[in-house]
Protein backbone atom coordinates (compact mmCIF):
# COMPACT_ATOMS: atom_id res chain seq x y z
CA UNK A 1 0.00 0.00 0.00
CA UNK A 2 1.52 3.34 -1.04
CA UNK A 3 2.16 6.22 1.69
CA UNK A 4 -0.42 8.69 2.08
CA UNK A 5 0.68 11.73 0.40
CA UNK A 6 2.49 14.56 2.84
CA UNK A 7 1.19 17.94 2.88
CA UNK A 8 3.76 19.76 0.88
CA UNK A 9 2.77 16.96 -1.74
CA UNK A 10 -0.80 17.39 -1.26
CA UNK A 11 0.05 21.26 -1.89
CA UNK A 12 1.99 20.81 -5.10
CA UNK A 13 -1.14 18.11 -6.01
CA UNK A 14 -3.11 21.05 -6.13
CA UNK A 15 -1.21 23.88 -7.75
CA UNK A 16 -0.05 21.61 -10.49
CA UNK A 17 -2.94 20.24 -11.09
CA UNK A 18 -4.68 23.50 -11.31
CA UNK A 19 -2.05 24.75 -13.87
CA UNK A 20 -2.20 21.78 -15.61
CA UNK A 21 -6.45 22.57 -15.86
CA UNK A 22 -5.59 25.98 -17.17
CA UNK A 23 -3.23 25.29 -20.14
CA UNK A 24 -3.86 21.99 -21.09
CA UNK A 25 -7.45 21.03 -19.91
CA UNK A 26 -8.60 17.41 -19.31
CA UNK A 27 -5.99 14.45 -18.60
CA UNK A 28 -6.60 12.31 -21.96
CA UNK A 29 -8.02 9.14 -21.31
CA UNK A 30 -5.12 7.16 -22.88
CA UNK A 31 -2.95 8.45 -20.06
CA UNK A 32 -2.93 6.38 -16.48
CA UNK A 33 -2.34 8.02 -13.97
CA UNK A 34 -2.42 5.15 -11.60
CA UNK A 35 0.49 3.34 -13.68
CA UNK A 36 2.81 6.48 -14.16
CA UNK A 37 2.84 7.35 -10.45
CA UNK A 38 4.03 3.38 -9.73
CA UNK A 39 5.99 2.85 -12.52
CA UNK A 40 7.80 6.17 -12.08
CA UNK A 41 8.02 7.05 -7.86
CA UNK A 42 10.39 9.90 -7.82
CA UNK A 43 6.80 11.68 -9.70
CA UNK A 44 4.80 9.93 -6.75
CA UNK A 45 7.03 11.68 -4.01
CA UNK A 46 7.34 14.75 -5.66
CA UNK A 47 3.53 15.23 -5.78
CA UNK A 48 3.73 16.99 -9.33
CA UNK A 49 0.36 16.13 -11.29
CA UNK A 50 1.22 12.86 -13.15
CA UNK A 51 -0.02 13.92 -16.72
CA UNK A 52 1.80 17.75 -16.50
CA UNK A 53 4.87 16.33 -15.40
CA UNK A 54 4.84 13.84 -18.66
CA UNK A 55 4.13 17.09 -20.40
CA UNK A 56 6.67 18.83 -19.31
CA UNK A 57 9.51 16.41 -18.43
CA UNK A 58 8.31 12.55 -18.41
CA UNK A 59 8.06 12.29 -22.51
CA UNK A 60 11.24 14.10 -22.87
CA UNK A 61 12.89 11.36 -20.58
CA UNK A 62 11.25 8.65 -22.32
CA UNK A 63 8.78 7.91 -19.46
CA UNK A 64 5.55 5.86 -20.53
CA UNK A 65 2.18 7.16 -20.35
CA UNK A 66 0.42 3.51 -19.87
CA UNK A 67 1.54 0.33 -20.12
CA UNK A 68 0.90 0.27 -23.87
CA UNK A 69 1.84 3.07 -25.29
CA UNK A 70 6.03 3.35 -25.68
CA UNK A 71 7.19 6.81 -26.04
CA UNK A 72 10.34 6.29 -26.85
CA UNK A 73 8.90 3.96 -30.25
CA UNK A 74 6.00 6.15 -30.83
CA UNK A 75 9.03 9.28 -31.24
CA UNK A 76 11.06 7.42 -33.62
CA UNK A 77 8.00 7.48 -35.75
CA UNK A 78 6.46 10.76 -35.35
CA UNK A 79 9.91 12.94 -34.32
CA UNK A 80 9.82 16.04 -33.00
CA UNK A 81 6.00 17.36 -32.26
CA UNK A 82 4.44 20.24 -30.83
CA UNK A 83 2.22 18.27 -28.90
CA UNK A 84 3.42 15.66 -26.06
CA UNK A 85 3.24 11.99 -27.77
CA UNK A 86 -0.25 11.30 -26.16
CA UNK A 87 -1.81 14.02 -27.52
CA UNK A 88 0.06 14.11 -30.83
CA UNK A 89 -1.43 10.33 -31.23
CA UNK A 90 -4.83 10.59 -30.39
CA UNK A 91 -4.91 14.02 -32.40
CA UNK A 92 -3.12 12.88 -35.57
CA UNK A 93 -0.77 10.08 -35.07
CA UNK A 94 -3.67 7.64 -35.35
CA UNK A 95 -4.78 8.91 -38.19
CA UNK A 96 -1.41 9.08 -39.93
CA UNK A 97 -1.15 4.99 -38.61
CA UNK A 98 1.32 5.68 -36.83
CA UNK A 99 1.98 2.60 -33.80
CA UNK A 100 2.24 3.71 -30.24
CA UNK A 101 4.07 0.26 -29.08
CA UNK A 102 5.89 -2.53 -30.92
CA UNK A 103 3.04 -4.54 -29.72
CA UNK A 104 0.21 -2.50 -31.06
CA UNK A 105 -0.41 -1.54 -34.93
CA UNK A 106 -2.98 1.05 -35.06
CA UNK A 107 -3.71 0.02 -39.18
CA UNK A 108 -4.31 -3.72 -38.68
CA UNK A 109 -6.62 -3.09 -35.66
CA UNK A 110 -8.42 -0.86 -37.70
CA UNK A 111 -8.89 -2.98 -40.15
CA UNK A 112 -9.82 -5.99 -38.50
CA UNK A 113 -12.16 -4.12 -36.43
CA UNK A 114 -13.70 -1.75 -38.51
CA UNK A 115 -16.83 -0.88 -36.62
CA UNK A 116 -13.69 0.75 -34.49
CA UNK A 117 -13.25 2.99 -36.98
CA UNK A 118 -16.91 3.97 -37.55
CA UNK A 119 -17.23 4.80 -34.33
CA UNK A 120 -14.56 7.41 -34.48
CA UNK A 121 -12.87 5.87 -31.51
CA UNK A 122 -8.96 5.97 -31.08
CA UNK A 123 -7.90 2.29 -31.80
CA UNK A 124 -5.46 2.00 -28.80
CA UNK A 125 -8.52 3.53 -26.16
CA UNK A 126 -10.96 1.26 -27.38
CA UNK A 127 -8.39 -1.91 -27.25
CA UNK A 128 -7.39 -0.69 -23.48
CA UNK A 129 -11.46 -0.05 -22.62
CA UNK A 130 -12.81 -2.59 -24.75
CA UNK A 131 -10.90 -4.55 -27.01
CA UNK A 132 -8.59 -6.26 -24.28
CA UNK A 133 -11.77 -7.07 -22.41
CA UNK A 134 -13.26 -8.49 -25.34
CA UNK A 135 -10.76 -11.09 -26.13
CA UNK A 136 -9.92 -8.62 -29.46
CA UNK A 137 -6.26 -9.26 -30.89
CA UNK A 138 -3.67 -6.58 -31.29
CA UNK A 139 -1.39 -7.38 -34.11
CA UNK A 140 2.08 -6.19 -33.63
CA UNK A 141 3.86 -3.25 -34.93
CA UNK A 142 5.64 -3.81 -38.48
CA UNK A 143 6.50 0.11 -38.68
CA UNK A 144 9.49 -0.26 -36.44
CA UNK A 145 13.17 -0.69 -36.98
CA UNK A 146 15.44 -4.05 -38.05
CA UNK A 147 13.87 -6.68 -36.18
CA UNK A 148 17.11 -8.71 -34.78
CA UNK A 149 16.70 -11.10 -32.37
CA UNK A 150 19.05 -9.33 -29.35
CA UNK A 151 16.58 -5.94 -29.58
CA UNK A 152 13.12 -8.88 -28.93
CA UNK A 153 11.23 -7.84 -26.12
CA UNK A 154 13.41 -4.54 -25.47
CA UNK A 155 11.50 -1.08 -25.46
CA UNK A 156 12.55 1.70 -28.01
CA UNK A 157 13.85 4.10 -24.92
CA UNK A 158 16.10 0.84 -24.30
CA UNK A 159 17.80 0.59 -27.45
CA UNK A 160 20.58 3.60 -27.25
CA UNK A 161 22.18 3.68 -31.11
CA UNK A 162 25.82 5.16 -31.80
CA UNK A 163 26.75 6.98 -33.57
CA UNK A 164 24.09 9.19 -34.68
CA UNK A 165 24.09 13.11 -35.58
CA UNK A 166 24.50 14.47 -32.12
CA UNK A 167 27.15 12.01 -31.27
CA UNK A 168 29.75 10.89 -34.65
CA UNK A 169 32.25 10.28 -31.71
CA UNK A 170 32.06 8.20 -28.62
CA UNK A 171 33.71 6.29 -26.36
CA UNK A 172 32.83 3.03 -24.60
CA UNK A 173 35.08 2.01 -21.49
CA UNK A 174 34.30 -0.50 -19.54
CA UNK A 175 35.04 -0.21 -15.86
CA UNK A 176 35.24 -1.39 -12.70
CA UNK A 177 34.27 2.07 -10.38
CA UNK A 178 30.97 2.63 -11.21
CA UNK A 179 28.97 3.41 -8.11
CA UNK A 180 25.09 1.60 -7.62
CA UNK A 181 23.60 4.56 -6.91
CA UNK A 182 24.93 5.92 -9.96
CA UNK A 183 22.72 4.09 -11.99
CA UNK A 184 18.75 4.03 -10.36
CA UNK A 185 17.28 3.02 -13.84
CA UNK A 186 16.78 -0.96 -14.48
CA UNK A 187 15.88 -2.58 -17.42
CA UNK A 188 15.95 -6.53 -18.13
CA UNK A 189 18.03 -5.90 -21.19
CA UNK A 190 19.19 -3.10 -22.45
CA UNK A 191 21.03 -2.74 -26.19
CA UNK A 192 23.75 -0.45 -28.18
CA UNK A 193 23.65 -0.93 -31.59
CA UNK A 194 26.82 -0.07 -33.14
CA UNK A 195 27.85 0.97 -36.33
CA UNK A 196 31.84 -0.56 -36.13
CA UNK A 197 34.10 -1.11 -38.70
CA UNK A 198 36.10 -4.47 -38.72
CA UNK A 199 39.30 -3.56 -36.49
CA UNK A 200 37.00 -1.42 -34.32
CA UNK A 201 34.78 -4.71 -33.94
CA UNK A 202 37.33 -7.01 -33.18
CA UNK A 203 38.71 -4.61 -30.57
CA UNK A 204 34.99 -4.57 -28.69
CA UNK A 205 35.01 -8.59 -29.33
CA UNK A 206 38.67 -8.65 -27.52
CA UNK A 207 37.29 -6.26 -24.75
CA UNK A 208 34.05 -7.92 -23.73
CA UNK A 209 35.83 -11.13 -23.70
CA UNK A 210 38.89 -10.08 -21.72
CA UNK A 211 37.76 -6.96 -19.33
CA UNK A 212 35.95 -9.71 -16.86
CA UNK A 213 39.22 -12.05 -16.55
CA UNK A 214 41.83 -9.15 -16.62
CA UNK A 215 43.17 -6.81 -14.11
CA UNK A 216 42.99 -3.52 -15.41
CA UNK A 217 40.08 -1.29 -13.70
CA UNK A 218 38.97 0.34 -16.84
CA UNK A 219 39.76 -0.11 -20.51
CA UNK A 220 38.04 2.78 -23.30
CA UNK A 221 37.93 2.12 -27.23
CA UNK A 222 37.44 5.66 -28.69
CA UNK A 223 35.39 5.47 -31.66
CA UNK A 224 35.65 8.33 -34.82
CA UNK A 225 33.37 7.77 -37.60
CA UNK A 226 34.46 10.55 -39.05
CA UNK A 227 38.10 9.75 -39.09
CA UNK A 228 37.20 7.23 -42.20
CA UNK A 229 34.55 5.51 -43.52
CA UNK A 230 32.14 3.42 -42.04
CA UNK A 231 29.44 0.93 -42.86
CA UNK A 232 25.90 2.75 -43.39
CA UNK A 233 24.11 0.39 -40.87
CA UNK A 234 24.46 -0.87 -37.93
CA UNK A 235 27.24 -4.53 -37.53
CA UNK A 236 26.80 -5.37 -33.99
CA UNK A 237 24.68 -5.24 -30.56
CA UNK A 238 25.87 -5.18 -27.55
CA UNK A 239 23.04 -6.42 -25.24
CA UNK A 240 23.64 -6.24 -21.33
CA UNK A 241 21.34 -8.16 -19.16
CA UNK A 242 19.54 -7.22 -16.17
CA UNK A 243 21.01 -3.68 -16.50
CA UNK A 244 20.95 -0.53 -14.31
CA UNK A 245 21.99 2.28 -15.82
CA UNK A 246 22.12 6.44 -15.25
CA UNK A 247 23.31 9.39 -16.82
CA UNK A 248 25.73 12.06 -14.95
CA UNK A 249 25.30 15.57 -14.77
CA UNK A 250 28.38 15.94 -17.99
CA UNK A 251 25.72 13.62 -20.29
CA UNK A 252 27.76 10.31 -19.79
CA UNK A 253 25.47 7.08 -19.23
CA UNK A 254 26.93 4.53 -16.88
CA UNK A 255 25.56 1.31 -16.77
CA UNK A 256 25.82 -1.94 -14.62
CA UNK A 257 25.15 -5.29 -15.99
CA UNK A 258 24.98 -9.03 -15.18
CA UNK A 259 25.96 -10.56 -18.48
CA UNK A 260 27.42 -8.74 -22.06
CA UNK A 261 26.88 -10.44 -25.16
CA UNK A 262 28.11 -8.62 -28.19
CA UNK A 263 25.82 -9.88 -31.11
CA UNK A 264 27.74 -9.59 -35.18
CA UNK A 265 24.95 -8.22 -37.57
CA UNK A 266 26.80 -8.53 -40.78
CA UNK A 267 26.09 -11.77 -41.59
CA UNK A 268 23.02 -13.35 -43.04
CA UNK A 269 22.22 -14.64 -39.64
CA UNK A 270 23.58 -12.55 -36.91
CA UNK A 271 25.24 -14.56 -34.08
CA UNK A 272 26.70 -13.93 -30.97
CA UNK A 273 30.65 -13.24 -30.91
CA UNK A 274 31.37 -12.47 -27.64
CA UNK A 275 30.03 -12.67 -24.00
CA UNK A 276 31.25 -11.07 -20.66
CA UNK A 277 30.50 -11.62 -17.07
CA UNK A 278 29.08 -8.58 -15.20
CA UNK A 279 30.67 -5.70 -14.77
CA UNK A 280 30.31 -1.61 -15.63
CA UNK A 281 30.21 0.49 -18.74
CA UNK A 282 30.27 3.87 -19.43
CA UNK A 283 28.82 5.57 -22.74
CA UNK A 284 30.40 9.06 -23.32
CA UNK A 285 32.03 11.88 -25.71
CA UNK A 286 35.73 11.88 -25.68
CA UNK A 287 37.49 14.74 -24.48
CA UNK A 288 38.79 17.39 -27.31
Amino acid sequence: MSAKPNPRQRAVARITGLVRRLIIGRVPRLFDEAFYRTRYPDVARSGIDPYWHYVRRGAGLGYDPNADFDTAYYRRQSGPTRLDPVRHYLRTGAAAGLDPSPAFSTLMYLARYPDVGRAGINPLLHFRQDGRPEGRIAAPSSTGPDQWVALAGVRAAHRWDYPSAETPRFTLAFRRDIPVEACPNDAPRLCLVLTLDESEMAALVATVEGFAQGIADAVALDIDTTARPHPPRPTAILALEQCFHGTGADGERRLRYAEARLWDLVPERPRVRAIGRGGGLSVGVPAG
